[in-house]
């Protein structure tokens, strides 16, 4: 029951005008056919959204940590007759992604749980193609008395792009139309 409020809470946060998920979408310029990876998947918002706009010939990997995660974004595939999204139980460092498949890599809100984040990156690379990209939305620091300050749940553009660098990305983009956010997208040297 928790779990499912927490989950209903992101999709609700996700889709809030201010985080301007359309936008967001039309920035990356998902196309018809692509093949996208959603790291950290929660409540499945953008998955779903990515599973619309790719079609039936394109599909979605819904990639998430916890089973209970990927089951409610299952549930919810369901009630609107999406029927291109994997659902990846991600283990260690082990993921099942098509090897040179992904068009996409999108992780919003993930980089900060990351412990290692350069060597999880350097690991996915192996799953994009030569022409894909890695799109990073990530929190920007706050005070220290805010929820994100608190608990850290940010990670610094700076840290983010040291990181990126560091196993092989470059800088592509930056978007800077989320306040409270940053949006990077990086493709592999």
């Amino acid at each position: 029951m928790f779990a499912w409020l927490f989950l209903r809470l992101l999709n609700w946060e996700a889709s809030a005008p201010e985080n301007s998920p359309e936008r967001v979408i039309k920035s990356l310029a998902v196309q018809e056919g692509q093949t996208i990876a959603d790291i950290g998947a929660g409540g499945g918002y953008f998955t779903l959204e990515f599973a619309g706009q790719v079609g039936n010939t394109g599909k979605v990997y819904a990639v998430d940590i916890k089973l209970r995660y990927l089951d409610f974004i299952k549930r919810q595939s369901k009630k609107r007759g999406l029927d291109n999204i994997v659902f990846v139980l991600a283990t260690g460092d082990e993921m099942k992604l098509p090897e040179a498949g992904l068009d996409l890599v999108f992780a919003r809100n993930v980089f900060h749980h990351l412990h290692e984040s350069a060597k999880y990156f350097q690991n996915l690379k192996r799953f994009l193609k030569p022409t894909g990209k890695v799109a990073i939305i990530e929190q920007k620091p706050k005070g220290r008395f805010s929820f994100v300050g608190m608990f850290k749940h940010y990670t610094s553009f700076d840290v983010i792009l040291r990181e990126m660098e560091k196993v092989g990305y470059f800088l592509d983009g930056s978007f800077d139309f989320l306040p409270q956010q940053t949006f990077t997208l990086f493709k592999a040297k």
